[in-house]
């Protein structure tokens, strides 16, 4: 099943071309959605904070 996007969604459901229930089923799908972007984005961050980490500072003269 393929999530609208959340203006789509939004007006569809404003304009009563869905369900409540069909409504909360794609807000589920937007948040699963969501979820998995920002667990990459947390993955992501990780990496940078561990490379940072591992560079050399350099020394003022």
């Amino acid at each position: 099943m393929s999530a609208y996007d959340l203006e789509q969604l939004i007006h569809l459901w404003t304009t009563e071309k869905l369900t409540a229930e069909q409504t909360i089923g794609q807000l589920l799908l937007q948040l699963q959605l969501l979820s998995g972007r920002v667990g990459e984005l947390e993955r992501r961050l990780e990496e940078l904070r561990r490379a940072e980490a591992n560079v050399p500072k350099k020394r003022s003269v």
